[in-house]
């Protein structure tokens, strides 16, 4: 595969992922990542499992229902990809929504193995979100 069609692939799983997540199919979501991907946040410096992450995700979408990512930017590397985005949307009480992130996606055989991501949890605590936070 040459470069150009190994950054095509990196934008196409990017696309399919932002499009599940908006659409809130956690089992489109999930045929992207590799059964055994994990996610670490920058929020409580754990690594966990795709699985142990979906309640989490699940919260967050039952708390922001109306949600869609804009400003994406996709940068490919060899491995992977980096997105940067903004989540925005309304959260179930009215408020507006607004979440700059950062993500770092490694990805084998066209499957997402990781991802490290960035954010600041101070939107999701507004709407009543702890599930990202250290643990005591």
């Amino acid at each position: 595969m040459t470069e150009s069609e190994t950054h095509s692939a990196m934008r196409a799983l990017a696309q399919d992922l932002v499009s599940a997540a908006e659409r809130g199919s956690g089992d489109e979501a999930m045929a992207v990542f590799d059964p055994q991907a994990v996610i670490w946040h920058n929020t409580d410096d754990l690594t966990v499992t795709m699985a142990d992450n979906l309640p989490a995700s699940a919260t967050f979408a039952a708390k922001v229902p109306d949600r869609r990512y804009e400003d994406i930017k996709i940068t490919p590397f060899d491995g992977g990809y980096i997105q940067q985005h903004r989540l925005v949307g309304q959260s179930v009480d009215g408020a507006p929504f607004s979440l700059p992130a950062c993500a770092i996606m490694h990805v084998r055989d066209g499957k997402i193995v990781r991802i490290d991501e960035y954010f600041d949890s101070a939107p999701l605590v507004r709407i009543g979100i702890d599930s990202w936070l250290p643990r005591d």
